[in-house]
């Protein structure tokens, strides 16, 4: 064999056992890859399974309080008590929320903080009988809205993760409760609002001392 021909086949048998090396090397970091992004995907799934499962308790929650009627004391009205505690809500604790990405993990990690809102301003409502400055209605009409905006999350959730919606029977529908349930408010509110503007205003019995009928200074001096 001529040095030429033996150079060449020298080269050919490097070259090809680099090729060899580097189609190893990619296989190898695939199977890496995958084993690493395989309990990814399961870590994820079971996170999102989790929270649906928390934020259905929440629903349920949601839906007893935005159906709930005070009872009131008969021998002293301004005493009154709910059937329905306040909703709770949960969340798993200690855990990578960046596994569900930014939009799915922002919104669930927001739902908390929307309840604290709701139950804030609640609490803030200065209550007086017999009204009790619309206390009972406020509190029915937001629960029903976070109940809806929790039942939305769910599905989105659902979605993402080919996750098994929430069974619940037939004759239990939360969904269509909430929606009516803001309706019948919305309804409220709109027939609350044109009572008001029905009612004439009273004429004042106080003259003004500054107004229209008061002569300019210049005329005065």
């Amino acid at each position: 064999m001529s040095p030429f021909v033996f150079a060449a086949s020298m080269l050919v048998t490097g070259f090809g056992v680099a090729l060899l090396s580097v189609g190893t090397a990619v296989w190898i970091g695939r199977q890496v890859s995958g084993r690493r992004a395989m309990p990814t995907r399961e870590a994820a799934r079971d996170l999102a399974m989790q929270s649906v499962l928390v934020i259905d308790d929440f629903v349920g929650a949601c839906y007893q309080a935005a159906h709930d009627f005070p009872e009131y004391d008969v021998d002293e009205p301004e005493n009154f008590f709910l059937h329905a505690d306040d909703p709770v809500l949960l969340l798993p604790k200690d855990v990578d929320w960046s596994l569900l990405g930014r939009e799915l993990s922002d919104e669930i990690r927001w739902l908390p903080n929307r309840l604290r809102n709701v139950l804030d301003a609640l609490e803030s409502i200065e209550i007086e009988p017999p009204e009790f400055n619309d206390l009972f209605e406020h509190r029915q009409e937001d629960f029903a809205r976070l109940g809806l905006r929790a039942m939305d999350l769910i599905d989105r959730i659902c979605a993402a993760y080919q996750l098994p919606p929430p069974s619940r029977p037939r004759y239990y529908d939360p969904r269509e409760n909430f929606t009516a349930k803001i309706r019948e408010m919305d309804d409220f509110w709109r027939r609350r609002a044109e009572s008001a503007r029905q009612v004439p205003e009273e004429p004042s019995n106080v003259t003004p001392i500054f107004g229209r009928a008061a002569l300019p200074e210049t005329v005065l001096t």
